[in-house]
């Protein structure tokens, strides 16, 4: 397994000489966020025969007239599926040469005219702000993940462009159109495999539940990708250094977490100031939480002995919108708040040779419900993580998070939850990457 996985990872490295940036095409961009809304209404109504679906110029003046509301779909199409719909209108833009910011705006137009034209109900001001803001943070991600995953020169193409079509199915139809798919071209500028490192877990999780007396055990996978790294390379463009952490458990996709540089100029050799945009969402048995973010802070980088190293990062953070699960509460038929808010974080990791071994972080958010209850969410989580070598790329992983919420609720008594959580790995790194430390 150990060999098939470095197989795996080491297919990625194969790379070809970076092409220039694809000529700039706009409107092909925003005519083709706009004809993908009217090809997601049309399945809906005629396969789905969804009424909803079954838009005109009747609702749409009146959506023009009425303007915005708070709907009451669920956690994980709120926060999960709307953004992900947002990044086909964002890569859309960015498969035709468009930069980063310059693909921002057709994110929130897509978002627009679909709240707007696509939908017989009112517009709804929380699928907006998720569609656009988390549509521009996993956009990129998978913008560049895709990119990466595809490879011109090599001679599993295909296998390639099957594996990033989930990511970025936008690229996959420009690359069609194009005929780049089988095309003898140099490889995207995004397309840097020597950036990219991989650790996958594998193991147990532990939860428990303080008020409801409920513990159970249920297998989970954790996959951390590192595309750059902040410290080895200059700031040139939005997410040429980001991480993303996926967590897959009984629930399917418990938790997805990207953290992106937006802009970061280098303050000393070992220091670095940083302006990030966060993407979260976490959905399990215990909780549910999610959000846009912005964030900005210091990351530093302290040399020991022996090559080791200690890393530590503090942020403070604007929270754009964020949701978080109320369950005698909410809106209607939704079981979740909205609303703003902010927090910090910090994070202290101990490592040796571009490889972590321990470390310990804090997170504490705020957000004021605007939307559901009238309540203040005050949310906690703390821990660490080990991980043992037993081996040059296999390791023990153990995790230990707590996660804290209170709810200071204006018409009832506050609610207060504790959910301490153990997660016991098999670890494997990616150590085919070459690493040195800055």
């Amino acid at each position: 397994m150990r060999h098939l996985l470095a197989a795996f990872i080491a297919a990625f490295q194969s790379d070809s000489s970076p092409a220039p940036s694809l000529p700039r095409r706009p409107l092909l961009a925003v005519t083709q966020s706009v004809m993908l809304n009217v090809v997601v209404n049309r399945i809906d109504a005629w396969a789905f025969q969804q009424d909803w679906a079954n838009s005109g110029t009747r609702t749409w003046g009146r959506n023009l007239r009425v303007g915005w509301e708070w709907d009451e779909d669920q956690f994980g199409t709120n926060l999960l599926m709307h953004p992900y719909h947002g990044g086909l209108y964002f890569n859309a833009a960015r498969a035709n040469g468009l930069s980063f910011w310059e693909a921002a705006p057709v994110a929130f137009l897509g978002s627009w005219t679909w709240e707007y034209f696509g939908e017989t109900d009112r517009p709804s001001l929380n699928d907006f702000f998720m569609t656009s803001f988390g549509g521009i943070a996993l956009g990129e991600v998978f913008h560049r993940l895709a990119a990466t995953i595809r490879d011109n020169g090599s001679r599993h193409r295909v296998v390639r462009e099957i594996a990033a079509l989930p990511l970025d199915p936008m690229g996959w139809l420009n690359r069609r159109l194009r005929r780049e798919r089988t095309s003898a071209l140099p490889n995207p500028p995004e397309h840097t495999p020597g950036a990219l490192s991989v650790r996958l877990h594998a193991g147990a999780r532990f939860i428990v539940d303080s008020r409801l007396n409920m513990s159970r055990g249920t297998p989970t996978v954790i996959v951390d990708f590192g595309y750059g790294d902040a410290f080895l390379q200059p700031y040139r463009a939005p997410y040429d250094a980001f991480r993303i952490r996926a967590i897959i458990g009984d629930r399917g996709l418990n938790a997805l977490r990207a953290t992106g540089r937006l802009y970061g100029p280098r303050t000393r050799h070992d220091h670095l100031f940083l302006v990030n945009q966060r993407f979260d969402y976490a959905n399990n048995s215990a909780y549910r939480v999610g959000g846009q973010s912005i964030e900005a802070g210091l990351e530093s980088h302290w040399r020991l002995p022996s090559g080791w190293q200690l890393r530590t990062e503090g942020y403070i953070d604007a929270i754009l919108l964020g949701g978080v699960d109320a369950p005698t509460v909410g809106s209607g038929k939704r079981n979740y708040d909205f609303g703003p808010g902010g927090g910090v974080r910090f994070r202290v990791e101990l490592g040796r040779r571009g490889r972590g071994y321990f470390a310990f972080s804090g997170q504490s958010e705020y957000i004021h419900a605007v939307s559901g209850a009238s309540a203040d969410h005050f949310l906690g989580y703390g821990g660490f993580e080990v991980t043992m070598p037993l081996g040059s790329s296999i390791g023990l992983g153990i995790h230990n998070t707590t996660f804290l919420r209170r709810s200071v609720n204006s018409d009832r008594p506050d609610d207060v939850r504790r959910f301490p959580e153990l997660r016991i790995f098999l670890t494997w790194t990616d150590v085919t990457r070459p690493r040195s430390d800055p």
